[in-house]
């Protein structure tokens, strides 16, 4: 790999120049005098790769192998050691090492090692790109499911609320879960609800709602820079930190990407309640309607009952009266009166019976004035 950091470390001086000179000319060399100095130029530089001999004083190869390991686990570290016993090899694996190359070294063997060893780190690391990549497109798909998930859950949840409150309780409920909060105004035939999650809305929230339902224009708009509006007629709401136009500068791209599927979401969370409030009104509508015609069809019943009752009583009384009249009549002979005396009485009674008879009848009249207004309440409903 042209252009590749490499620090090679060795306490023979005549073996660090044979390295170096033997290298330099494929690949950038720096070089160190023992173990501790070559620690600490790997702690102050970065470096591709080391070479690290096995044998030196105060702190050895593999003390320094480990030691670099531990700052930087992905540079390779290629062992240079006369000794090649399988003892020493497994101490050059334990220790964190890549590759051993025995003294003395072939220059092109080692060439050879170290480039491999290059390719094998660019490989290691474009693989882990690749893995991290993928782990975040999972991550993202896992928050998108989740997302939707959570927005199905409210379209269910709704559709059995029968009241504002329930409503709101659900809608709070869910954009607290999306790490969002706000107010909300609802609007119908069961009134005007105006609350955040958990308390009525204050004077100051009231007057943003209004200033929302008051000014035209698109559906969702911004409320300042940090907050967004929804205004779908009966449902107003207002969502805090809720950008409109994050800024770059001051958001990455995935943050950016996910409030903007937080408004989408909430978008539709506002067309499912829009839609759950028609459903109420309608609701609403009919059982009105329902209590109307149960009114009505009572009112019926009551006049259907009063005319029997009327007409029973009618013939009742006519049956009195009559009674009474032959009664009158049959005592005229007890009472020693003259033809025309008798004639004057029962005529008088005639004419009082006809006259009470006729009151009566007027009571019949208004019940079928009723009896008319229930068959034009009928008509309209």
């Amino acid at each position: 790999m042209e252009n590749a950091k490499l620090l090679i470390a060795d306490d023979d001086a005549t073996t660090l120049a044979m390295l170096e000179a033997s290298l330099q000319d494929r690949f950038a060399v720096q070089t160190a005098t023992s173990g501790e100095a070559a620690v600490q130029q790997a702690t102050d530089d970065a470096f591709d790769l080391v070479l690290l001999d096995v044998q030196m004083p105060d702190m050895d190869g593999y003390a320094a192998c480990e030691a670099i390991k531990r700052q930087h686990p992905d540079i390779p570290v290629i062992f240079l050691s006369a000794c090649i016993t399988l003892d020493e090899r497994l101490r050059g694996y334990q220790a964190g090492g890549d590759d051993y190359v025995t003294k003395p070294f072939d220059v092109t063997e080692l060439t050879a090692k170290i480039e491999r060893a290059l390719a094998h780190r660019r490989r290691a690391r474009e693989l882990n790109g690749q893995i991290e990549e993928a782990m975040n497109t999972v991550l993202s798909t896992a928050n998108l499911y989740g997302e939707v998930g959570q927005v199905l859950a409210f379209q269910r949840e709704i559709a059995t609320c029968d009241s504002f409150d329930a409503l709101a309780d659900v809608f709070f409920r869910t954009l607290e879960a999306m790490g969002f909060d706000g107010c909300l105004r609802l609007s119908g035939r069961q009134g005007v609800m105006s609350r955040t999650a958990r308390a009525p809305c204050s004077a100051l929230e009231n007057s943003i709602l209004d200033h929302v339902e008051a000014r035209g224009g698109p559906s969702i708009q911004p409320v300042g820079p940090e907050n967004t509006s929804y205004h779908y007629g009966s449902v107003l709401m207002l969502v805090r930190n809720l950008p409109q136009n994050p800024s770059p500068e001051r958001m990455s791209m995935d943050e950016i990407d996910r409030l903007a599927r937080a408004r989408d979401n909430v978008a539709l969370m506002a067309e499912g309640l829009l839609v759950r409030l028609r459903a109420l009104d309608t609701e609403t509508e009919n059982s009105a309607l329902h209590l109307q015609q149960r009114q009505v069809q009572m009112a019926r019943e009551t006049l259907v009952d009063i005319s029997a009752q009327q007409h029973a009583i009618r013939m009742q009384l006519g049956q009195v009266l009559q009674d009474m009249h032959a009664d009158v009549e049959a005592s005229f002979i007890h009472l020693g009166l003259t033809e025309t005396q008798e004639e004057h009485l029962s005529n008088t009674l005639r004419r009082y019976i006809r006259d009470a008879m006729a009151v009566f009848d007027q009571s019949q009249q208004i019940e079928a004035h009723l009896v008319g207004l229930i068959g034009q309440l009928d008509a309209r409903h």
